[in-house]
Order: C-alpha cells, then structure tokens, then sequence
C-alpha cells in the first residue's frame, strides 16, 4: 500500500495538514491529559507455519516542556513477542510521514502481525476485515508504531501550542523524548535499536538518530521507505532542475519493458 503513495504529494503538504489541529492560545484553559489506562492485550498469529504469540500494548506516553509541565501526549501500539528475552530482542520504532499522517499505513499494511485484507490492487473491498500478516517484522523484532502529534490518537495537552511540535526540529524533539521515555518505562534500554521511517518519516529518521545519538542513545540501524530525504528534488517544477526525471526513468523503463513498449523484446524465459 505504502509503497504505491506519491512521494511527492506526501512531501509537498509539509505541516499545514496539522495546522488545524488541536492547538490553542495561552490565553485558553489548559487541554487535559488524558487518563485512559493502556490497553494490552495478547494475541497469537500463524506465519509460514510459526505459531506468533505477542502481547499488543495500546497506550500513551506524556511528552514535558522544559519547565516539566505536561506538552503532549503520544499514542502508540506496540507489539511485543512473548517468551523473548525483552531486555536484549531488537525493537523498532516505526512511523509514517505526511507530515499530518498517522502511522497506520506501516502498521495495519505493513509491516503489524495482522493487516488489512486488500485485492490485487491494493484496494480494499468492503466490508474490510483483518487477516495474517507474512509480510511482518515480529518474528525478528518487537514493533512501535508511533502517531505524531496532532494525528491519531496523539495530541497536545496543558498549554502547548502548535508551534512547539509542528516543525522539522520540534516534531524530531517530540519522537526523541517518546523513544526515551518509551525505552525507560518498558526497560529496554538493552535491546538493539532500530528506526524505520516513510516518505517524510526518512526525513524525521535522519533527525531522531542524530538527536538520539547526542543524547548518548546508541541506535542500530535505520530503515528509510520511499525516501524524501531531499525535499526540493520531489518538485518538478524547479526550472533546471532535472533530478525528479532521473529518479523516475528507472520505473517507467521497467514498466515500459513489462508491457513491450521497448524496442529490444524481452529474453525468453
């Protein structure tokens, strides 16, 4: 599903999807954080004739300002698997881009033990249910599907403003402290560390590790899907700049060889 998305549109939104979200003035009351228990529940799943047995953990983690008063609170569900060895089992945080999406394309088309049943084409036909997911990372590692705030389930609270988590650095801030507080509250900060990020979640990837480096966080590896690392090169109205043809020759010639529109035929099989 993921993979069929226009980088190009994800990354031209930027941050005015969420500018309409639930920011307010200093001069309003103060937004409540919430106080919903999280939800764990504990589920098994059959994968290429492996039984998955894993606890699904939804809930929330309350982001600080500098003063230490409550800024935001951040939703995620994370999927653990049961029996391992938690302290050491790799963990990924995992998260879409937009920027204004939640990250339920990663999770409920990815990369989660269940996914939504889809057709041939990626759609999804009603009335839509789950089913197995073979394409999952369970098996090798503990997934977090994180939402930004201001999508999903996360949202600001106390006296934030929108200016304080919709922008380039203030959103890698916020995913920085979540991955920290996240790492404390469940004890692993043992575990390998991996983070994998979509269009402009590669962007947000690319900041959090560094962030998370400085602050002496040690991070495994990085997993960027569909790119948008280079924001200008996904505009191809900039005048000489030729990068976005480059970078899409190499579909279009696989999709004119698939359909014999090429000159030479394709080898025998």
């Amino acid at each position: 599903m993921i993979f069929r998305r226009s980088v190009a549109v994800c990354a031209s939104i930027l941050f005015f999807a969420v500018s309409l979200g639930v920011a307010h003035s200093a001069d309003e009351p103060s937004i409540p954080v919430p106080t919903t228990p999280a939800a764990v529940t504990h589920h098994h799943v059959e994968i290429d004739g492996h039984d998955l047995r894993y606890t699904a953990t939804a809930g929330r983690i309350t982001l600080r300002d500098k003063a230490g008063a409550p800024a935001a609170s951040m939703f995620a569900v994370a999927y653990t698997l049961d029996g391992a060895p938690h302290r050491t089992r790799p963990v990924a945080f995992l998260w879409n881009g937009g920027p204004g999406s939640s990250s339920l394309w990663l999770h409920m088309g990815s990369f989660a033990p269940l996914r939504v049943e889809t057709n041939g084409t990626g759609a999804i036909v009603p009335p839509a249910h789950m089913v197995p997911n073979d394409g999952t990372l369970l098996a090798t590692t503990d997934l977090v599907f994180i939402d930004a705030p201001g999508t999903g389930y996360s949202m600001l609270v106390g006296k934030s403003k929108k200016d304080d988590f919709y922008g380039v650095d203030q959103d890698a801030r916020a995913f920085t402290q979540f991955i920290e507080r996240w790492l404390t509250a469940h004890d692993r900060w043992g575990s390998p560390k991996f983070l994998i990020g979509e269009s402009y979640g590669t962007t947000r990837a690319a900041n959090v590790v560094d962030r998370l480096q400085t602050d002496g966080v040690g991070v495994n590896g990085v997993v960027l899907i569909s790119s948008a690392l280079d924001l200008t090169g996904l505009d191809p109205g900039l005048p000489g700049d030729d990068r976005t043809n480059v970078a899409f020759l190499p579909t279009e010639a696989a999709v004119a060889w698939y359909h014999d529109a090429l000159p030479a035929p394709k080898p025998a099989a």
